[in-house]
């Protein structure tokens, strides 16, 4: 499915990925954690990638008896959030912490597998979730 790369586009996107997992009697705790790493996903390739230009991106589910991929396609920049710094320290004080940088550190940690690939002119991430 595509969706123009806005954020006011990201409910949309959220309820057609929650209609495709709807028939996977998944548990709450799982479903919400795909959700909040998609929308994650999805905010950062509309603010980063796309930095307020128009463009689109794809969004294909799919699912086994093993585990369920989310794929998010994008045509911004090459982009690898496997290799980006991450820009978060949990040890500093509060008030020391910067805005921002959990996304990475939050989808590695929610997804059983990241996978990320440049592949005809576009970022492609595979997020995995296995199925207990």
């Amino acid at each position: 499915m595509r969706f123009p790369a806005d954020l006011a586009q990201i409910r949309p996107a959220l309820l057609w990925i929650r209609g495709e997992l709807s028939n996977l009697s998944l548990d709450k705790s799982t479903l919400n954690k795909i959700e909040l790493v998609s929308e994650e996903a999805l905010v950062n390739i509309i603010e980063h990638a796309y930095q307020g230009r128009s463009g689109d991106i794809d969004l294909i589910v799919s699912s086994s008896p093993k585990q369920i991929e989310i794929i998010i396609k994008d045509q911004g920049p090459p982009f690898d959030p496997l290799n980006a710094p991450v820009d978060f320290d949990p040890t500093l004080p509060l008030e020391e912490r910067k805005l921002g940088g959990l996304g990475i550190p939050m989808i590695r940690k929610f997804m059983d597998r990241v996978l990320y690939k440049r592949e005809n002119n576009q970022n492609v991430l595979t997020l995995i979730k296995k199925r207990h």
